[in-house]
């Protein structure tokens, strides 16, 4: 098998995600929506839709590993993060709902609000 650009690329921003994630508890996803888009955007069929919904199916697994491994360092407390696991679940259904039924343009001028938002809370 023939490694790529698009292949080295692809497992640097994964590895790249993973650090991000595992860093800062969250992150990776923003990382891999803006690459995937770019990687993929020239697919046939492939939207930017499909970017956030593979995202997710990526940030599930590296989450899971992450918390587990920010448990077992005693750097979180499950009970602290048990109130937030029902309302985060139901909020996740609801947004993988409206995915298909917002707005492209819209979805992607939201998403870039919310990461400029969060990067500006972070610095202040």
């Amino acid at each position: 098998m023939k490694l790529t650009l698009k292949m080295v690329l692809t497992l640097f921003a994964g590895f790249a995600a993973g650090i991000i994630n595992g860093v800062f508890g969250t992150g990776g996803g923003i990382v891999l929506v803006f690459l995937l888009g770019w990687l993929m955007k020239e697919e046939i069929g492939y939207s930017p839709r499909d970017a956030f919904a593979s995202v997710i199916a990526i940030v599930l697994p590296m989450s899971v590993v992450s918390a587990w491994l920010y448990i077992e360092e005693g750097n979180v407390s499950v009970s602290d993060a048990s109130g937030y696991l029902l309302p985060a679940v139901l909020g996740g259904i609801t947004g993988a709902f409206f995915l298909d039924k917002i707005n492209l343009k819209f979805l992607k001028k939201l998403f870039a609000l919310l990461v400029v938002y969060a990067g500006i809370k972070m610095m202040s």
